[in-house]
């Protein structure tokens, strides 16, 4: 019981090749979802105010959204369609259905065969289940093939196959005939063996204008990114009390997210003063010795450690207690009325029909 929100975050890592640089995601925008409201609609217009802001670095920049498989639907594909500059990447479920655009000619082709010429042009080809691509009979276009090396320090491949011009359908009002996409099968294998290290291979799908200028390579790396926002929501809710703060008052509650926010982008000014500080147990832990020996990024746990040290080091005069007049507080005989009570809305349940 409680409420979803959104975030909006930057992504502050390099795709470092065998090194674990520190899980930075800079939030650029939260808030929380409206009981009313889809959350992919609402995501949908965070991400059209960072980009419409001219007062950022991301307006008229190239940028890439890398969002999970809940985000593949028309509510936040269609809404975010009219940038020139953005390309989402939304990973595609296993058993998701996809179809092929048809071409110019083919569309012309099947005009004709239609004796009537009654209804719309066809736009949609045949029929792909991504679950089964061994019988597609559709070859791949370019790919890539890259050296991947995990957390773990196994060293493997990547190949990756790309389907041009593919498409999504219409749905709840929202149209999908003019937003063909590109389709990316990702698949890790041993770099010894050949074998596939997973049972399923990872889609993805690449939406927007300029998502032509994107490489295969750069597509996974933009996704492999996208699980730093795991690390904000599980830093915040552990070191920063992000779902900790108690209220019946929603604007009381964005306020804290706000302030969350803050003390995150405070962590991130402090990175720079920072050093690779950790306990006695974790000073031969790999990452902490990489990390040092090749001058990368400290972690923000590190950074929260050492933060009252840092910040000890400013001029104290703003920080310093200043007399205030007490409050008169309630006069006697005051009341307060009764607090609103408000029944609890479960999500997904089908209303009642009423005559």
């Amino acid at each position: 019981m409680g409420y979803e929100f959104s975030c909006a975050g930057l992504s502050a890592r390099r795709p470092l090749y065998g090194l674990g640089e520190a899980p930075w995601n800079l939030p650029l925008s939260m808030g929380l979802v409206p009981f009313d409201e889809n959350k992919n609609s609402f995501t949908a217009k965070q991400v059209n105010g960072l980009l419409g802001d001219k007062s950022l670095p991301l307006y008229n920049e190239l940028t890439v959204n890398a969002l999970d498989s809940n985000y593949a639907s028309p509510e936040y594909i269609a809404q975010t369609r009219g940038h020139q500059n953005l390309v989402n990447v939304i990973r595609l479920p296993c058993n998701r259905n996809v179809w092929k655009r048809l071409s110019r000619g083919e569309r012309a082709g099947r005009r004709k065969g239609n004796n009537d010429n009654r209804g719309a042009s066809a736009i949609y080809g045949a029929k792909y289940k991504l679950n089964n691509v061994g019988e597609w009979g559709l070859p791949p276009g370019k790919g890539a093939v890259f050296g991947v090396k995990l957390a773990s320090g196994r060293n493997c491949t990547a190949k990756i196959d790309t389907w041009e011009e593919m498409m999504v359908r219409s749905k709840r009002g929202h149209y999908m005939k003019d937003k063909p996409f590109r389709l990316f099968r990702v698949r890790l294998l041993d770099a010894a063996s050949g074998q596939g290290l997973f049972k399923r291979d990872m889609w993805l799908g690449a939406w927007g204008k300029r998502a032509g200028e994107l490489e295969g390579e750069e597509i996974y790396w933009a996704y492999r990114n996208r699980y730093d926002a795991e690390h904000f929501f599980r830093f915040g809710k552990q070191r920063l009390l992000l779902d900790k703060y108690q209220t019946p008052d929603e604007g009381h509650l964005e306020n804290w997210l706000e302030v969350v926010s803050l003390a995150y982008w405070l962590l991130w000014v402090g990175q720079k003063q920072a050093k690779h500080i950790c306990p006695k147990w974790q000073r031969y832990g790999k990452q902490v010795k990489e990390r040092r020996a090749n001058g990368l990024k400290v972690s923000p746990s590190q950074v929260q450690v050492q933060m009252a040290g840092i910040i000890s080091g400013f001029d104290q005069t703003p920080f310093l207690p200043k007399l205030k007049i007490k409050g008169k507080g309630r006069e006697l005989g005051q009341t307060m009325p009764r607090r609103k009570r408000y029944p609890v809305l479960v999500k997904g349940k089908k209303k009642k029909k009423t005559e």
